[in-house]
């Protein structure tokens, strides 16, 4: 019987096509190596923190939110949220500023040159946008501040609602209405009072729809619009 060649070191058709080539197979392997991240700036890292803090007295509270539970929602160690803020009473206050009142620089300037122009309906307007859009927008920093108003004890939110009060808004809103009662064309009723209307109707609405979620069938330019009609017509002085 006639041997046929020694088929011992062969390979079939599917071991050749699995098979791999060494040099690419290397490649391969560099390529699975994970990406080195890059180092957050200090800058960076604070704003991580923040970030998670806000979501977590926004579920949890401030008294149901631990250091070591705030540590792990942002990615670092508790010696490193120390690092940022010495207390966490300090991280809740910059959490609450940082996202807030660092935003309304912009806002402030639109309002200024609509107020120079006396364009009062179109300031309104404006006013009552920003408001129903930032409580749409910054809905865990609402949920943080509604904790923080039930936990905390009258003191506390006095305390609280100074701050509140140092949002660039309310000043600006409250100059700008004395304004206008100077020029004669606002009534003279207490300046705060007609500060807390302009305030208040846009904050109730926007609490009910953007951050309760209940329907509403106005978009929010129908209901800026309306808003603002009708606070002008109580602020006007009658002719």
């Amino acid at each position: 019987m006639t041997e046929g060649p020694d088929h011992g070191d062969d390979i079939t058709i599917n071991e050749l096509v699995g098979a791999k080539d060494p040099v690419a197979s290397s490649a391969d392997a560099a390529s699975m190596d994970p990406v080195p991240r890059r180092r957050l700036s200090a800058h960076e890292r604070r704003d991580q923190i923040i970030d998670a803090a806000i979501a977590l007295f926004g579920t949890r509270g401030y008294n149901g939110t631990t250091t070591r539970a705030l540590a792990d929602a942002a990615g670092v160690s508790e010696a490193t949220v120390f690092k940022h803020f010495p207390t966490k009473d300090a991280l809740h206050s910059e959490a609450f500023s940082s996202r807030v009142i660092d935003t309304q620089d912009e806002l402030i300037a639109e309002l200024r040159a609509l107020a120079a122009e006396r364009k009062d309906e179109a300031l309104l307007k404006r006013v009552v946008s920003a408001i129903i859009q930032g409580l749409e927008i910054h809905r865990d920093m609402q949920r943080m501040l509604l904790f923080a108003w039930l936990e905390q004890s009258v003191e506390e939110n006095t305390r609280l609602s100074d701050r509140v009060l140092e949002f660039p808004l309310f000043p600006f809103l409250e100059q700008w209405i004395l304004a206008r009662q100077t020029e004669g064309e606002f009534v003279d009723d207490a300046l705060p009072l007609l500060t807390a209307a302009v305030l208040g109707l846009p904050l109730y609405y926007g609490t009910q729809h953007k951050l309760y979620g209940l329907p509403t069938k106005q978009s929010d330019e129908e209901v800026a619009a309306t808003f603002a009609a009708f606070l002008l017509r109580g602020l006007r002085r009658s002719r």
